[in-house]
């Protein structure tokens, strides 16, 4: 017997743009100056072999840049070799709060990509800082949505998790909503335990993955995390706060570790224009957007997509092997 998927169907990077408007609304907001920066990118057509020797730093989004599902993408080991080999420093930084970076580090190397755990930067990583830092967060219960592995990044999950068995909490109780994944969700008993709390009260959105899609090798485009919280956002008038990318607490780990390296030495490269793009240009970061992964098939329409998100990369690559 086939399961039949319970996530909604997205029909075109078009549909989505009123969504992610959202995202660069919030940096925007904060910083009216950005708007204007954001629409400056040159859109330069080149290759990642010509721009290497530019950047000390290249950070890497894992989905559509250098795999797709199971699928590699084509020339994209051998890309990030030839980084290595040119001592260039390469960081993976990824949305995945689902997996551990141990799994996501099996899983590339399974691919054929020299990575180890030093060069994983995921959005899970983010949120036991992130929620440390916060006087309004810190040792709250929360109701946890995501995966197994989603549990290795939830703050003190054996204190403050009021969806993990055995918790002294009930599910009205959670004081905020982390959202890590959508894998389990729709359908399920996070969805139901979601619905039972925002039932009762209203309480923020802790973002860990913003990403609305992810691409699929057959093109479609498959809604995650993002979407999801969206939803439950616009039905029950939530407040989000971000820290996956487009979100700045992601970036701060990459500050951390590379704290003496000029910004305009970073180069962020990665398939969406409203994480991996707007993340970087207001992080101070040069944006490389690749039509390897959910803007394939863009071409000479591209130009429209970007004036339509008001964003538009530094530079623009085939892939990284193209």
């Amino acid at each position: 017997m086939i399961k039949m998927s319970l996530k909604p169907r997205v029909e075109s990077q078009d549909a989505l743009t009123p969504r992610y408007a959202h995202y660069r609304h919030m940096w925007c907001e904060a910083r009216p100056e950005l708007d204007e920066h954001l629409r400056a990118g040159r859109m330069l057509r080149t290759t990642l072999a010509e721009l290497q020797g530019q950047f000390d730093l290249i950070l890497l989004d894992a989905f559509g840049v250098l795999n797709l599902g199971d699928r590699v993408i084509p020339g994209a080991p051998e890309a990030v070799a030839g980084l290595m080999a040119a001592e260039r420093q390469v960081r993976v930084v990824s949305n995945n709060a689902s997996q551990s970076p141990a799994r996501m580090v099996r899983k590339l190397k399974e691919m054929g990509f020299p990575v180890e755990a030093r060069h994983i930067i995921s959005s899970g990583m983010a949120v036991g800082p992130y929620v440390a830092a916060s006087a309004r967060h810190r040792d709250r219960p929360y109701l946890l949505i995501g995966s197994e592995d989603s549990v290795l990044y939830a703050p003190d999950p054996e204190a403050w998790m009021v969806n993990r068995s055995g918790s002294r909490w009930a599910i009205e109780e959670a004081e905020y909503l982390l959202f890590c994944s959508n894998r389990d969700y729709h359908g399920g008993q996070q969805e139901r335990d979601a619905k039972a709390l925002l039932a009762r009260r209203k309480v923020p959105v802790l973002l860990a993955n913003p990403d609305l899609v992810t691409p699929k090798p057959d093109g479609r485009l498959e809604a995650v995390a993002g979407y999801a919280a969206m939803d439950l956002m616009e039905a029950h008038a939530l407040t989000m706060e971000g820290i996956g990318k487009p979100f700045a607490p992601i970036f701060q780990l990459v500050c951390q570790q590379f704290p003496d390296l000029p910004r305009e030495r970073i180069l962020m490269v990665g398939d969406t224009l409203d994480t991996d793009v707007l993340g970087a240009a207001a992080m101070g970061f040069a944006s490389c957007l690749t039509l390897s992964g959910a803007c394939a098939g863009w071409g000479e329409a591209l130009e429209r997509l970007c004036d339509a998100r008001g964003i538009r990369p530094d530079y623009v690559i085939a892939s990284l092997g193209g």
